[in-house]
């Protein structure tokens, strides 16, 4: 059972911005519990039919699990075998970290998979179901000139045949190959649960170096694709997307946290008054901004996106408000304020108007994130065993516990659909490390496997 949310020691200075100041569903749908099918014709004796097995998620939470067999990938006509590796893997890791399914270890095959087929008339069913398959993945790469044939295909095994998906097989550039198998994972997700999945959104993070300066990356959720933002030797943090990919961070590099954008590749500076410019937070062409203004204290703003203008002043308090986050509809802000004495999450409207304060247990509400689906606001929170956890609160101010005893967890971030959370935690001694779960924390999987120092993660949408 997860501890209740008890007040701390009260502290006056709160801080993520450069330790500064404050930070700066799968609502788990039980699975098939108001599954929908695949739209394709002829696959109806598919729906809502699957039963999957029950595992251990969490401390003594339980859900229900899909076995997935994934049996490797058969190179055809001369196809390149680290392209048929590449796509294996990228089934079997993807699968597994969406949080829907347990896939199957390949040792568990009693049998030569290669010798089947990737039709249903050729493949032996029985086996599968024998090895407590529920759902079979094909895959098949072909060379065809310098274009890679895909095949994916996905099995009921206790029914022995194809499931629809809204996906189709391709030939593609062989630099497209990664792109389209994280599209088929989507389309299978979408067929058991009535929704895409994640696969292919982006995630922006800060990473520390040995040197001491921090960095500024964006890289595929699955961990692929990892581009490196900044190129100075200084501390960038808190990044944020912001339209067309353009990401906003704050950096030192001048020595005063100003604001940056990166945009088409190219690093601007777009706001370097004296003192704070940091935690950008970018809805609906407008662009919401921590500033102190040369002073100590500091405010929310709006300003231009285009060229850094203030565009209004929507906090004015003696205490220190940060951390701006925008309503999905971008008629309201969260922020936090030490306005109480202790750091904690408020809610105004976009144009300053009618601020209250949200959360009243703790003492150090941190880097809260609006979900996409507006109800609710993540965010990092102090217990009072001094251990920081992920906590969600609605709009009345109901809060629940997502992480407990699991090391320090902070900095969430809600994917586009508001159905998954990537954050920070130092669980397992080998120092910070990005982490996602599920909305309501029951499912949890480590994201980054190699190297540590990761911060700060953003998720695009």
């Amino acid at each position: 059972m997860m501890r209740p949310f008890a007040p701390t020691t009260r502290h006056r200075r709160f801080g993520r911005a450069a330790s500064v100041l404050f930070g700066i569903g799968l609502l788990l749908t039980p699975l098939y519990a108001g599954a929908q099918d695949a739209p394709a014709a002829g696959d109806s004796a598919t729906q809502g039919d699957i039963s999957g097995i029950e595992v251990e998620v969490s401390g003594s939470a339980r859900r229900t699990l899909l076995p997935m067999a994934v049996p490797d990938t058969q190179a055809l006509a001369g196809a390149d075998g680290t392209i048929a590796d590449q796509v294996e893997q990228t089934l079997r890791r993807n699968l597994d970290l969406a949080g829907y399914f347990r896939v199957l270890p390949v040792d568990s095959f009693f049998f030569d998979t290669h010798n089947e087929g990737v039709a249903a008339a050729d493949i032996n069913f029985s086996n599968w179901m024998n090895v407590g398959a529920q759902g079979l993945v094909k895959s098949t790469v072909r060379a065809e000139g310098d274009q890679i044939a895909l095949d994916l295909r996905l099995f009921s095994v206790d029914q022995g045949r194809q499931v629809s998906l809204n996906w189709s097989a391709s030939t593609l550039s062989p630099d497209d190959v990664q792109k389209e198998v994280n599209a088929f994972i989507n389309a299978v997700i979408e067929h058991y649960t009535g929704q895409p999945g994640f696969f292919g959104s982006r995630i922006a993070y800060s990473q520390r170096t040995r040197s001491g300066a921090k960095h500024i990356y964006v890289m595929n959720i699955d961990g692929s694709g990892v581009q490196r933002i900044t190129r100075n030797n200084a501390i960038n943090l808190l990044p944020s997307f912001g339209p067309g990919g353009a990401v906003y961070f704050t950096s030192y590099q001048d020595q005063n946290p100003d604001l940056w954008v990166w945009r088409g590749g190219r690093v601007s500076k777009l706001s370097s008054r004296s003192g704070q410019n940091s935690g950008a937070a970018s809805c609906g062409g407008k662009l919401a901004l921590t500033l102190s203004l040369g002073g100590d204290n500091t405010d929310v703003y709006l300003i231009s996106p285009e060229d850094g203008s203030v565009v209004q002043r929507l906090t004015d308090h003696w205490a220190i408000d940060v951390s701006p986050t925008w309503s999905p509809d971008c008629s309201r802000i969260a922020f936090v304020s030490g306005r109480s004495g202790g750091a904690h999450i408020y809610v105004m409207n976009a144009d300053g108007s009618e601020q209250r304060r949200l959360t009243f247990q703790g003492t150090y509400n941190t880097t809260p994130e609006w979900s996409p689906r507006g109800d609710r606001i993540v965010f990092s929170g102090r217990d009072e065993r001094n251990h920081y956890d992920i906590f969600a609160v609605d709009l009345q101010g109901n809060i629940e516990r997502l992480t407990q005893d699991q090391g320090n967890n902070f900095e969430p971030s809600y994917s586009p659909d508001g159905r998954y959370i990537v954050f920070t935690s130092d669980r397992g001694g080998q120092g910070k490390r990005l982490w996602l779960m599920s909305a309501d924390g029951l499912f949890q999987k480590l994201l980054t496997e190699e190297g540590s120092g990761y911060e700060e993660a953003a998720w695009e949408r």
